[in-house]
């Protein structure tokens, strides 16, 4: 297994996808990862949907795109004749689309406790496909289309929708890892806002 933190280091938002398919038991294996995951009194209130079928995920990236035209008003700007598809485009190719879902249930204090039950197991299920070499992408655009999703993927009430992750095998131009980051004396305080040293 690689050091950790140069799996930290590898792990970035992948847009284009090789359609070949993913080792065996390895779905299992980065849901696995995010079930280790901290949830609020240990509720472990998340579920997976992992869409394999083709025209599934082909319907996906229909609301996907849709999700990008309610958000901006206009279609997504076209990719350079020389890059590969867009995974929106081409996500029926994709191996796998994991949704992430959490349960809903009365909380005070608003909607951020939902999403720090659920976005911790988002980002160990995205780490630890970055160490078996795959990427990942966590993407909420389509939340412009929720009740479209939901009713392809069949959600009942009492759960909501939080992340949309397209796994598999980087395609080029895309690669694990070189993601540029501000460094941490810039985005670090110590004691109080704007304190900078140590």
């Amino acid at each position: 297994m690689p050091d950790f933190f140069d799996v930290v280091r590898s792990q970035r938002g992948i847009a284009h996808y090789k359609p070949d398919p993913l080792p065996e038991g390895a779905v299992e294996r980065v849901i696995e990862a995010a079930t280790r995951a901290p949830s609020g009194s240990n509720r472990q209130p998340w579920r997976f949907i992992v869409a394999r079928d083709h025209e599934t995920k082909r319907r996906l990236g229909e609301l996907y795109v849709e999700g990008q035209r309610r958000s901006r008003g206009s279609a997504p700007p076209p990719r350079p004749a020389d890059e590969p598809p867009h995974f929106s485009e081409a996500m029926a190719d994709v191996p796998v689309v994991v949704m992430a879902c959490v349960e809903r249930w009365p909380i005070t204090g608003g909607e951020a406790y939902r999403g720090a039950s659920i976005y911790p197991a988002v980002q160990n299920l995205m780490l630890a496909a970055a160490a078996m070499g795959l990427g990942t992408r966590l993407t909420t655009i389509w939340q412009h289309c929720y009740d479209e999703v939901a009713e392809l993927l069949g959600v009942p009430d009492g759960w909501e929708m939080m992340a949309l992750i397209p796994m598999g095998y980087p395609q080029d131009p895309d690669h694990l890892g070189g993601s540029r980051r501000k460094p941490v004396a810039e985005i670090t305080y110590y004691d109080r806002w704007g304190n900078a040293e140590a």
